[in-house]
């Protein structure tokens, strides 16, 4: 099956309401997009080392039901999220 061409009033009917000049005069326009450059902090703050990461992984683990009811309980307890909770235990256990 051939690549569609949408260029072409034939292939795309919402063309038919648009000129061609009023296509390359906007084409011709086109700028490309500023550099966005990362700011870094003014003299005498500090960076969390918390909040410097922006990304995060996704795991999937499998856990036994009662250990993730104990998990959430205690979360709860402590106003966290499960997640947190989770985050917390793994942190302290790689930095032992």
């Amino acid at each position: 099956m051939p690549k569609k061409d949408f260029k072409t009033s034939k292939a795309s009917p919402a063309l038919s309401f648009i000129s061609p000049e009023s296509i390359e005069e906007v084409e011709g326009k086109r700028e490309p997009l500023p550099k966005v450059e990362r700011k870094t902090p003014p003299a005498g703050y500090k960076l969390n080392p918390e909040y410097i990461e922006t990304k995060s992984k996704r795991v999937q683990i499998l856990i036994q039901p009662s250990l993730h009811e104990a998990i959430k309980a205690k979360a709860e307890e402590e106003g966290i999220s499960t997640n947190e909770a989770i985050n917390q235990a793994i942190k302290e256990y790689v930095e032992r």
